[in-house]
């Protein structure tokens, strides 16, 4: 089922009468694998990422320099390692429809939540 129809059950009542919770969950997750893993650039590592980003014009080289590569990649490391989910379809949509970085023309995600935080 796709994740708008999940999300539409939300405001359904189950046959005892109880809101439907569970369909949110599965409406977030559904998000990433119907829309945003399928959106989202690729990228093999962390360097791999921060010099498209700044090739293109993403980031600036200079803030990047203030910190070396090493204290960069153990603060991504520990971002992830937090293995957050967003809990609510709502929180993800808002986050990659207002916060995340994306492509200029506003198509693809160029990063996940960890990348922000």
């Amino acid at each position: 089922m796709d994740y708008h129809s999940l999300n539409a059950m939300l405001n359904l009542y189950d046959a005892n009468g109880n809101i439907q919770f569970d369909k949110d969950r599965e409406a977030a997750k559904q998000f990433f694998l119907q829309h945003v893993n399928q959106n989202t650039v690729f990228f093999h590592n962390l360097k791999e990422r921060l010099d498209y980003l700044v090739e293109n014009e993403y980031y600036e080289q200079a803030t990047i320099d203030l910190y070396s590569m090493d204290f960069i990649q153990r603060l991504n490391d520990l971002a992830y390692s937090k293995k957050f989910r967003f809990q609510t379809f709502l929180g993800a949509f808002k986050y990659y429809t207002s916060y995340t970085l994306k492509t200029f023309d506003g198509k693809r995600y160029l990063e996940r939540f960890e990348d922000r935080v």
